[in-house]
């Protein structure tokens, strides 16, 4: 929609009225409110409700035989009223330039939205970070929206103001989003505890031995013992993800390009993060971390009734063996779990369920088995699903010692350190972006794992691992 200022809507007014009276000012205020927006000096949008036009009191007879005596223009019917007030707004662009087209209250709900989205919640949410994408890859109108609205543009350092070399870091309320997401589609984060890093570095103080408490005698001096501290450290590592844009829809749909960017990001590092913390073995394909399958190698911890070698022998036993093993303290916060693949659960657990065992639905009825299991757990214990745990084909391939699943309190075993929200850039240069006609769009996050109370050799941790 074109903007005409409120001076030339006045003016436009004053000239229909004075050629055809109210009724041709009434039709010529109708047909400039359908093409153009009234705006102000300052480019912002008026509401034409608010405009109050009257009509000026008839002149004196003295004054009208003068104009009488002036040459009369023309009357004009709709048409050249139309052309007229064209051709006056196209001289004022022409001189002035064009006038700042200002967005309405609620901009998202005239956006063009393709299919539904995936991963915001709502238009306006998506529409907003669009638009923040919009503003970080220099769109000046997008950046001048996102700095009125409280979503301006922050660099990561005071040396970092170029986007392609070092990003914006993302606002707060798309952080959020973010970090839903993150924990949408992954496993650790959601469920180990997180601690925010405010430096490179955070050192976890942790308690190795606590307090003896001795019977005393009347008179007699108290036994001192003293607790026992050590130390973890949570040391921040750079994780980055790339994802393409095509220039069709950054023109056609700032709401989708918020959907597509978000949940491509997000499912990068969501399936990173669980990588690390489930399967890391300290080199840099993991950037430095240990995860649960590297820190439980001990046999305290590790548990295998040495018989199965496929995931169809798994007995209920082993089950139960591991559950007994788990100390009493894991369990003080109800938050034990069993995380696993997908195919295993069905391959072990929900097979295990139905059969207590037997190899023959002894344990379920028909309509049990037709209904499935409505949620995933096992014993009363939640399953959760974590796709880059080894799935019931590879833990078969692997054969005696492959991991098929853990089972403990991920809050109370491992550490998950969050140095800083996610910074985004963008580029249209790199991976062939320029002559593919596409833009590149590049988010990383710094974070670090370390699961520190797994158990030793001579007590089993907060978390047990299954193996065949």
């Amino acid at each position: 929609m074109q903007t005409m200022t409120l001076d030339k809507f006045k003016d436009a007014l004053a000239r229909a009225a004075a050629i055809k009276g109210e009724p041709g000012m009434i039709a010529q205020k109708k047909l400039i409110l359908d093409g153009y927006m009234i705006v102000d000096a300052e480019g912002m949008a008026i509401d034409p409700e608010t405009i109050d036009i009257h009509l000026m009191p008839a002149k004196p007879e003295l004054e009208m035989e003068e104009d009488a005596a002036k040459p009369q223009e023309p009357d004009m019917n709709n048409e050249e009223i139309k052309k007229s007030v064209r051709a006056a707004v196209a001289a004022e662009i022409a001189v002035k330039g064009a006038e700042p087209r200002v967005a309405s209250a609620e901009p998202w709900k005239t956006a063009k939205v393709y299919g539904k989205l995936k991963h915001f919640a709502s238009n306006d949410r998506a529409w907003r970070f669009g638009t923040w994408c919009l503003a970080a890859m220099g769109h000046k109108k997008s950046a001048e929206y996102c700095a009125a609205n409280g979503m301006g543009l922050r660099t990561k350092a005071h040396l970092e103001g170029v986007n392609s070399q070092g990003g914006f870091l993302v606002p707060d309320e798309f952080e959020n989003e973010l970090v839903t997401l993150r924990e949408q589609y992954g496993v650790f984060r959601r469920n180990a505890k997180v601690y925010p890093m405010s430096s490179d570095t955070l050192r976890i103080a942790k308690r190795t031995t606590g307090l003896t408490a001795y019977f005393v005698g009347e008179a007699n001096a108290i036994t001192e013992s003293t607790q026992v501290f050590d130390s973890n450290t949570l040391v921040a590592k750079k994780l980055a993800a790339i994802t393409t844009v095509s220039n069709e829809l950054l023109e056609d749909a700032v709401i989708n390009i918020a959907d597509d960017i978000a949940g491509e990001i997000a499912y990068a590092f969501a399936q990173k993060e669980d990588d690390c913390g489930f399967n890391g073995d300290g080199t840099s394909t993991y950037g430095g971390i240990v995860g649960l399958a590297n820190a439980l190698t001990d046999a305290t911890y590790q548990i295998s009734d040495g018989a199965a070698t496929t995931c169809a022998g798994v007995a209920i036993a082993e089950i139960t063996k591991a559950m007994g093993k788990l100390p009493a303290w894991a369990y003080q916060r109800n938050n034990v779990k069993i995380y696993c693949h997908k195919s295993v659960f069905h391959n072990v657990f929900e097979r295990l369920a139905f059969s207590s065992g037997s190899g023959t639905p002894t344990g379920a009825s028909a309509a049990e088995i037709a209904r499935g299991i409505g949620s995933a757990s096992f014993f009363g214990i939640p399953v959760e699903f974590a796709q880059v745990l080894p799935t019931q084909a590879a833990a078969d391939a692997a054969g005696g010692g492959a991991t098929f699943a853990y089972i403990g309190d991920l809050a109370q075993g491992c550490y998950f350190g969050d140095r800083r929200s996610t910074s985004i850039a963008f580029s249209d240069s790199a991976l062939n972006a320029f002559e593919q006609d596409e833009r590149v769009a590049r988010g990383t996050e710094r974070f670090d794992i370390v699961c520190a109370n797994v158990g030793s050799s001579s007590a089993a941790g907060a978390v047990i691992k299954l193996t065949l």
